[in-house]
């Protein structure tokens, strides 16, 4: 479903949304805002392939992209965009722009940053006391008509290690310390002063994954962060420890994952992202009692979702009004405010 701006006459810039997929902006109180400062269509689906999407934003002078959609802005994308001086990510992630071809064509490229923090935290120690007390295997024991209780572990005195501190991670250090445990933190700088903050006692990498009972990672997906967690590391955690990641799929050597769960050298894993997303028909994954899943929506509360929404179009409105927020790629911004967003 597309619904087609009121005007074309009124002079204002064209903002498209390409990718509405949950309704999220259609719906929203906030879209009054845009409205008033942009001719705005928004499209209610995914676009389905490269040459739809180009179709689509073909005449726009913003696009806001729903970051649930994980909509991709290659360089032909970009290219065929002619009138294209701003992107904004309704997210954190920008990887799936092209920031460097959109800075040589002077297009601005911003993101959301913070407003599902709270939300992805709290997932992160679902999945951990889902994981302890076996929630989802027992569930399911239920309901094939057994009756046969599994031990579980206690997260108080256990101790948490955090890979990366982050937004996220500092939200969830004071959850878990205020369940009695103990937290320990890797960060790139491991600044003492930064772990203590949150309420984490910064220590070298290896120690984390030796001294901790869980490990949930909150880094960026990078050259230098993909696969960071693979055979070696996992052989040096304890044996029975549990792996949280509501971070990205690329950081876990997927196949090294499968071994430990295997083996039993992890006790048991809580992912929201995964190698391949959509997770394939068929993956070992599926099969196993001791994996929790959730599909990339460790974002998605209703909470977080009028914070994204509220911010996204915020750095719009900012854009549009010369006074831009959150750009990742300042190098583009003089040429496209220089070159303005209005026909």
């Amino acid at each position: 479903m597309t619904e087609q701006p009121e005007a074309r006459s009124s002079g204002k810039p064209r903002l498209v949304i390409p990718d509405d997929i949950n309704g999220a902006y259609a719906s929203s109180a906030e879209l009054d805002r845009l409205r008033a400062a942009a001719e705005v269509t928004i499209h209610g689906n995914r676009a389905g392939d490269e040459a739809e999407l180009m179709g689509r934003i073909r005449d726009a002078h913003v696009v806001l992209s729903f970051r649930p959609a994980f909509t991709r802005f290659p360089r032909p994308v970009l290219q065929a965009a002619h009138e294209l001086r701003m992107i904004c990510i309704s997210g954190t992630g920008t990887e799936d722009v092209d920031v460097a071809a959109a800075t040589e064509r002077a297009i601005a490229v911003t993101n959301v940053v913070g407003s599902a923090n709270r939300g992805v935290a709290e997932l992160a120690l679902a999945f951990m006391f889902a994981l302890a007390r076996h929630v989802p295997a027992q569930d399911r024991s239920i309901r094939r008509g057994e009756w046969a209780g599994r031990e579980g572990i206690e997260l108080g005195g256990k101790v948490l290690g955090i890979i990366g501190i982050s937004g996220i991670s500092s939200e969830l250090a004071p959850l878990a310390r205020a369940l009695g445990m103990q937290v320990v933190s890797w960060s790139r700088n491991n600044d003492p002063a930064r772990a203590q903050a949150i309420g984490a006692r910064a220590v070298a990498f290896d120690d984390v994954l030796a001294q901790a009972d869980i490990v949930s990672l909150h880094v960026r997906l990078s050259d230098a962060t993909r696969n960071m967690i693979g055979a070696a590391q996992l052989a040096r955690m304890k044996r029975g420890a549990l792996l949280i990641n509501t971070a990205r799929g690329g950081l876990v050597d997927e196949p090294a994952l499968l071994a430990a769960l295997r083996s039993g050298q992890l006790a048991g894993t809580g992912l929201d992202v995964f190698a391949t997303e959509p997770l394939p028909k068929g993956h070992p994954l599926l099969a196993m009692d001791n994996v929790v899943m959730t599909p990339v929506s460790a974002w998605n509360t209703a909470d977080a979702s009028r914070r994204m929404i509220r911010q996204s179009i915020d750095n719009v409105v900012g854009f549009l009004s010369g006074r831009p927020i959150n750009v990742v790629n300042p190098a583009a911004l003089n040429q496209s405010l220089q070159k303005g967003a209005h026909p």
